[in-house]
């Protein structure tokens, strides 16, 4: 089987410098929160710009303390997208906020020229959120925070790295939301997650958030929190992947190069993606996706049907990607020969669904 992520290729090539890591945990006595936790912040900060770095343990997480620390909740509402995982809706509705959907374009991403419809007295946030390695349309998005004094919140789970016309993802928005659980393109070993920010009152109060309202023993009491610290290993997880982080980028580019060529040459509709984008899921658009996952799993390869359904209304976009959009192979690890079977099984199949 053709896999999706190759963990265990990914584990084999880096468990030398992760286990060495892992023995320097040990040594420290810091097993959460710790040296390499410390590491993987300040480099977060180095590589992006942002002022402040905030490791979390989930992308869920950094999600929720964004809203936290803006005080959102309880009879406000958030501007998010309608098609994307679970978890882009999930700490909303903890926070005890109401979302408002907004429709997505055959990329995936959002449809900005919607967003004054969806506008009403209790909006107080929009959250940019770019999906298969794709930046939204930053540009209106920030326009529209500003002029009706939104928080702009980059979830930039996906689109970590990619640019929206020359400018880098994580340097867009107020607040950005990471998550480096192992499918995505700066993966831990399991779940983690990240937070940046330019101010530093927020940051501030994000440190409070992040540990039950106290970060430490001497800390003041100052408000409620949640259990959001990061395991070490996980962050010396994290470290591993930005040390290999160029090497898996040329490599994937070279794999969506050589898919776009072959599958442009055949007539099969891939999802359009930015110049810009970091390569991170490379989809093509069945007429159903459902037949066409069974067909190219009993030929060998493993997809990923992101996603199943809409996360408010039946949306004529949302839907179009919901029944379309199948992702299949492109990590660092396959081989050559891998990479042209994938494209062989693709072909067969859209045939099949295209007579």
């Amino acid at each position: 089987m053709i896999r999706a992520l190759n963990l265990d290729r990914r584990y084999n090539d880096t468990k030398e410098e992760y286990i060495s890591y892992l023995d320097d945990i040990m040594e420290r006595q810091v097993p959460c929160n710790g040296y390499y936790t410390s590491l993987v912040e300040d480099s977060l900060q180095n590589i992006t710009g942002r002022k402040h770095a905030l490791l979390t343990n989930t992308g869920s997480i950094a999600l929720l303390l964004s809203l936290f620390v803006n005080k959102i909740g309880k009879g406000d509402e958030i501007i998010t997208t309608n098609y994307s995982s679970p978890a882009s809706l999930a700490y909303i509705l903890v926070a005890g906020a109401t979302p408002i959907f907004c429709d997505v374009d055959h990329t995936g991403n959002m449809i900005v020229d919607t967003l004054e419809s969806l506008l009403t007295d209790n909006t107080k946030a929009i959250v940019g959120t770019g999906l298969y390695g794709d930046m939204y349309n930053h540009t209106v998005i920030s326009s529209f925070a500003i002029k009706h004094s939104l928080v702009y919140i980059n979830d930039a789970a996906q689109s970590m790295f990619s640019k929206w016309e020359g400018k880098d993802s994580l340097a867009c928005g107020d607040i950005v939301a990471m998550s480096h659980a192992e499918n995505k393109p700066l993966p831990a070993l399991g779940q983690g997650g990240s937070i940046l920010t330019d101010d530093t009152d927020t940051y501030n109060k994000l440190i409070y958030l992040r540990k039950n309202g106290k970060p430490y023993r001497k800390a003041p009491y100052s408000r409620f929190g949640v259990n959001g610290v990061i395991d070490d290993d996980k962050a010396a997880s994290i470290l591993v992947s930005l040390n290999k982080f160029s090497e898996w980028q040329k490599r994937r580019k070279y794999i969506c190069d050589y898919y776009d060529s072959e599958f442009d040459s055949r007539g099969i509709s891939s999802r359009k993606h930015s110049p810009e984008w970091n390569t991170h899921k490379y989809a093509i658009l069945f007429p159903n996706k459902w037949e066409a996952e069974e067909e190219i799993k009993l030929l060998g390869v493993e997809t990923e049907t992101q996603y199943a359904d809409c996360l408010g209304q039946d949306m004529p976009g949302s839907m179009y990607m919901v029944n379309s959009s199948l992702t299949i192979p492109s990590n660092p690890y396959m081989t050559d020969v891998e990479v042209e079977t994938v494209v062989k099984v693709v072909d067969k199949v859209w045939k099949k669904q295209n007579i």
